[in-house]
């Protein structure tokens, strides 16, 4: 990492309420964030993991402040709690609000249920050494297949290979609010690889639908787009890339979790 960005701020975003589809399995927590796995919640798992980072030194989580006041250890987590405000975007730039405008910060998603210290860090790692304003996290399929086999995600094929996104990206902080539309389009499309193709341009399409979509294309629209440098950062582990959407996400993290136990007893 270069001198100034040996550690990061983080704005851990766990705001927004509780999808239909855990309130039907019988859950009544303010949000995914606070669902249970493996006897832990979620968000506690995540703050943890960014705790424990070496290239992290301060946490902001954008949350309720009555329902994180409820988390026993929930002081020792985070430096400041802040209310959300409205949807994904407004709370990122809740989060951001206040932060040096030159300053690079790392936005974390909270439902990323097997997120470790070490691949906070090795994002950061390659966060740091990325030439630009926005950079989006992305994890390769064969990578991500090595460990996590069968785990459930939207992949994209680029010419480069076949990926999908993370929930780690780093934004500089006097940047965001300047594409707030451009953002809260980008964060609708995001779990659909042909959605966001038609962000960028027809052109663009094709080549998604057909494979032939370099990277560098993709960076060079959404720069020439937002009037910012966006780049992708492509990160080696693939626990950035597990989170929890759906109750099938949850039951197949928790049955990860499970193996692992059993491992360990074993060994």
């Amino acid at each position: 990492m270069s001198g100034a960005e040996k550690h990061f701020t983080v704005v851990a975003l766990a705001g927004g309420s509780l999808e239909a589809d855990f309130r039907k399995a019988g859950y009544g927590v303010p949000n995914k964030a606070y669902l249970p796995v493996g006897g832990v919640l979620m968000i506690v798992r995540v703050l943890r993991a960014l705790r424990e980072a070496g290239s992290v030194s301060r946490i902001r989580c954008v949350t309720e402040r009555a329902a994180f006041a409820d988390i026993p250890e929930g002081q020792d987590l985070c430096d400041e709690v802040i209310e959300p405000e409205g949807e994904l975007v407004g709370s990122m730039l809740a989060g951001l609000r206040g932060l040096p405008a030159e300053e690079r910060v790392l936005v974390a998603a909270t439902d990323m249920a097997l997120l470790s210290a070490g691949s906070v860090d090795a994002f950061s790692a390659r966060a740091a050494q990325a030439d630009c304003d926005i950079g989006y996290g992305f994890v390769e399929r064969r990578t991500h297949d090595r460990r996590y086999p069968g785990v459930r995600h939207t992949w994209v094929r680029l010419r480069e290979g076949t990926f999908c996104g993370g929930g780690l990206s780093i934004v500089r902080a006097g940047c965001a609010g300047q594409i707030q539309s451009v953002l809260r389009r980008f964060t609708a499309a995001r779990k659909s690889p042909l959605k966001l193709a038609k962000l960028f341009s027809p052109m663009l399409v094709f080549k998604a639908l057909s494979g032939t979509l370099p990277i560098a294309e993709l960076e060079e629209r959404a720069t020439a787009i937002t009037g910012l440098r966006c780049r992708g950062i492509m990160c080696p582990e693939p626990e950035v890339a597990v989170n929890v959407d759906r109750f099938e996400d949850l039951r197949a993290v928790e049955a990860i979790l499970r193996d692992r136990a059993c491992v360990q007893v074993l060994s």
